[in-house]
């Protein structure tokens, strides 16, 4: 039986663990051309099995420390997972050159190698990084199509008993060592479908016995069971942005390990920018070494897009001024595009593909709010903006912020008007602190409407339910791109869902800590040339 390591801690019973106490990373690659597999419904597959991969490696490690007996006083540290989707054959190739057998199979799975012994040769000690590294599973979605077909399963379905399977294998389970062994795989493999509510029991029960599995042989490489499941030594986020009680050596090396993975992808062409305290530095100007960052990743063929709080035209306005305004460059009434806190999503050729919009009684309330306190208040329309009365602090929006001057008129007027997509008072950050949050935040409930903000001196009102990763998602679904392409680079809270969610979310060294937290690489400030950093280890 293979070996099972215990996690030696103190505090934090196995049993009380959940799957959110567990983190986990997956990068999606695809080899070959699968047959029977358009574009759209390739990116589809890749998209759900990115999720799914999460969650199995997550089930899996939650079912594995289920086992131990003994307590521990923290959960593992995050486990990181290669997922390969290829054609037979690429999976030929692979099965032949490991295995010996010159044949398609459907799952195989590779740990990381683990190259300790030959560093103590040398006398060289490597900091042991602060996740774990589980290695590599690969389908052929060609051999997964055909087993689907004779077991009346969808792709899906039997995509994703050959995912919780070759996971398995990852973490030490092996059912060609022995029917107790076997059984024990079993049982995991049926835990985490049900635990998951797929369909099926898993590869093995679906098989009916372990030595009809992947054709012939062992599909994996023979770890201990549980091997890589450490623990961090610190009890700290191993986010890039969040572990700052790290060694610098640690987290450099960590920057460069996601970095160089990250550089493996050639699907990974897509980049979006936040502007306020991202691309515009703290004068809201663009620095020369972003435009040209910029400029050197568009030559290359990187699709780069603005994810902003500004209306397009302010966006353009800004873009303009440095030469990257204009159809093929970041940002024209023809391209990509989310604006006003993803209230508006642009597709090719300038179509809008998402949008959201505010009650009327919220609009009426802020702007008798504002008569009532003397709080400048301006509404955005989508390409132009209103307000009730001007103010120097308006002016400065236009001016500074790039964005549309406001046109003046009554509130009914307003009211008779197109609806807004979203309010924005502008005023100094201590009445926003003390005054203007806590009281639109209570006012609010219920209403359909948030807050929301990017900059200390501005507080926005917007639709429930809407951001920019929102219209972000939307956006890609229209492109057919899936979110594990997306580079997202982003500073404020309303940069938080993109940052986690894209395949590679970047904060600046500006960022609030929530977004820190959350990013696989931090960079420098907005003042101090973070976005050509980013966008120069990433994509150039």
């Amino acid at each position: 039986m293979p070996h099972r390591q215990q996690l030696h801690t103190s505090g934090w019973r196995a049993r009380a663990l959940t799957v959110d106490d567990i983190e986990a990373d997956v990068g999606v690659l695809v080899e070959g051309e699968p047959a029977g597999l358009g574009e759209p419904e390739l990116a589809r597959v890749r998209e759900r099995l990115y999720h799914d991969s999460i969650a199995v490696v997550k089930q899996a490690a939650l079912y594995l420390i289920s086992e131990e007996e003994e307590e521990r006083e923290q959960p593992p540290a995050p486990l990181e997972l290669s997922l390969v989707l290829c054609d037979d054959a690429h999976i030929q190739s692979l099965n032949k050159e490991w295995r010996g057998v010159d044949a398609p199979t459907d799952v195989l799975s590779f740990e990381l190698e683990d190259d300790d012994e030959e560093d103590e040769d040398e006398g060289l000690v490597s900091p042991e990084m602060p996740i774990n590294v589980l290695g590599d599973v690969v389908i052929s979605l060609d051999t997964a199509a055909r087993q689907a077909s004779e077991r009346r399963y969808t792709l899906l379905d039997e995509s994703r008993v050959l995912l919780v399977h070759g996971v398995l294998h990852l973490l030490g389970y092996e059912h060609e060592e022995g029917e107790e062994e076997a059984a024990e795989m079993a049982a995991a493999e049926q835990h985490i479908m049900k635990a998951l509510g797929w369909k099926g029991q898993g590869l093995i029960a679906a098989v009916g016995g372990c030595n009809e599995l992947h054709g012939d042989g062992d599909s994996s490489s023979s770890g201990d069971r549980g091997s890589l499941l450490h623990v961090p030594d610190e009890p700290a986020s191993t986010s890039a942005g969040s572990s700052s009680e790290m060694e610098p050596a640690v987290l450099a090396a960590e920057a460069d390990r996601r970095i160089q993975k990250w550089r493996t992808r050639a699907e990974a062409q897509i980049l979006a920018l936040d502007m306020d305290g991202t691309l515009l530095d703290s004068r809201s100007r663009v620095l020369p070494s972003s435009v040209s960052a910029i400029k050197a990743a568009l030559a290359r063929g990187v699709t780069v897009f603005l994810a902003t709080g500004k209306a397009r035209p302010a966006a353009i306005r800004a873009m303009e001024a440095v030469g990257l305004a204009g159809e093929g460059l970041v940002v024209s009434t023809k391209g990509l595009g989310c604006f006003l806190q993803g209230l508006t999503a642009y597709g090719r050729g300038g179509k809008l593909v998402a949008g959201g919009e505010l009650p009327a009684g919220v609009v009426r309330a802020a702007f008798e709010f504002s008569a009532a306190h003397n709080v400048p208040v301006c509404g955005f329309l989508g390409e132009t903006c209103v307000t009730h009365r001007m103010h120097p602090e308006l002016q400065e929006l236009h001016h500074r912020y790039y964005e549309p001057l406001a046109a003046v008129a009554s509130i009914e007027e307003v009211l008779a008007g197109p609806p807004l997509r979203k309010l924005l008072f502008m005023t100094d950050p201590e009445q926003v602190e003390a005054h203007l949050k806590p009281h639109w935040q209570a006012a609010l409930t219920g209403t359909g409407a948030e807050t929301m903000q990017a900059v200390p001196d501005m507080l926005e009102v917007v639709p429930s339910g809407w951001d920019k990763w929102r219209s972000i998602v939307l956006l890609l679904e229209h492109l057919g791109t899936p979110a594990s392409n997306l580079v997202a680079i982003g500073d404020g809270s309303n940069d938080l869902g993109m940052v986690s969610g894209a395949g590679m979310g970047v904060a600046m060294g500006n960022a609030v800590p929530s977004v820190k937290k959350a990013a696989q690489l931090v960079v420098a400030d907005n003042d101090s040339d973070g976005v050509a950093d980013a966008i120069e280890r990433l994509f150039l």
